[in-house]
């Protein structure tokens, strides 16, 4: 009677080790096309009122101020090149070979899995570096790992010490110091619960100069993304200021990192078109303000991505694609 049991469908269809992968695909789209569902009910509303608007003011606006496209380019150049050199320096850390031509395009075609849901993307790096030699896969998603860290402590200091400048100006630079702190703190003691477990880091890696100079490297970062914004909307009608854009730019790209959406897509449209809104710039200004930002900082990275890893592709028997990441990630266990 056992073994009648066990051979029912219902319980082959349990034991098969197809199922995960099965599911983790259906979620991976599903998800995907959320974001863009999402997206386009966003952008769908966004040239509503562009229409229903003075839409011929707006082209106006754009056709007088075209210079802000190669200034939000060079922006946004400077703002990728910060976090390749944070990048690079992580790996470094770990003694992985980084800073160099390999290295630099394998930071890039990072951006060709931005589309991945929960930031499975960012396995495309690691999946490279082992297919080059670099390192083992576990230093190497290590080295990943410790690299998202020290970008979300960089984000956060950045937008605490704009929430304090905004009621204690003076007391800025300390509020930036205390989470830094705080956070490189926790980071060491969590580091030394770790240590000869196979995730132990290199030895004194939080209380180091270089940890720190790589954090600020990546603050400088995200303060180029906010200046970015800033480009966009400073002449736009309404009170948009430089410390809405400092906040409203990162803090947007952050909130669609927390949904787990590909991109952040539609979250991070909703979240800065919320924000244009709510310091009065009209509606109508929203949807080609908020396009070109993203156009500039996010969409046309995606392509660029391609480009660099079609180059790392050239120097392997087997190819990094998107679809190498997300099987890695399963086979680590990792989303």
């Amino acid at each position: 009677m056992a073994r009648k049991i066990s051979d029912q469908p219902s319980e082959r269809c349990a034991r098969d080790p197809r199922k995960p992968r099965i599911m983790k695909n259906i979620i991976i789209k599903y998800t995907r096309l959320t974001a863009f569902v999402l997206l386009g009910l966003v952008t769908l509303y966004g040239i509503y009122r562009f229409m229903i608007g003075d839409w011929t003011d707006v082209i106006a606006y754009w056709r007088n101020h075209l210079a802000i496209i190669p200034m939000l380019a060079a922006i946004s150049v400077i703002d990728v090149v910060l976090e390749g050199i944070a990048w690079m320096w992580v790996y470094h850390r770990f003694q992985i070979r980084s800073f160099d031509r390999g290295g630099s395009a394998t930071f890039l075609a990072g951006r060709a899995g931005l589309l991945l849901p929960a930031q499975l993307g960012r396995l495309i790096r690691p999946d490279a570096m082992v297919k080059l030699k670099r390192a083992t896969l576990g230093d190497c998603l290590k080295a990943e790992a410790v690299v998202f860290i020290l970008d979300t402590i960089s984000v956060a200091s950045l937008l605490a010490g704009l929430l304090v400048y905004r009621a204690y100006p003076a007391a800025t630079p300390f509020a930036v110091a205390a989470v830094i702190a705080v956070s490189v703190y926790l980071g060491n003691r969590i580091a030394r619960m770790l240590t000869h477990t196979r995730m132990q880091l290199p030895a004194a890696f939080w209380w180091a100069w270089p940890t720190m100079a790589i954090i600020l490297v990546d603050m400088t970062g995200w303060v180029a993304h906010g200046v970015a914004l800033h480009v966009v909307v400073a002449d736009l009608p309404g009170n948009m200021t430089l410390w809405d854009s400092l906040f409203f730019g990162p803090g947007s790209a952050v909130l669609g990192v927390a949904t787990g959406l590909p991109g952040g897509l539609g979250a991070t449209e909703g979240l800065l078109g919320a924000s244009l809104r709510l310091r009065s710039v009209p509606t109508e200004h929203l949807a080609l303000a908020i396009a070109a930002f993203r156009l500039i900082t996010f969409w046309i990275w995606i392509p660029i991505g391609w480009l660099a890893l079609a180059v790392v592709n050239r120097r392997l028997s087997r190819p990094v694609t998107p679809e190498s990441a997300a099987h890695l990630a399963e086979s680590e266990g990792i989303g």
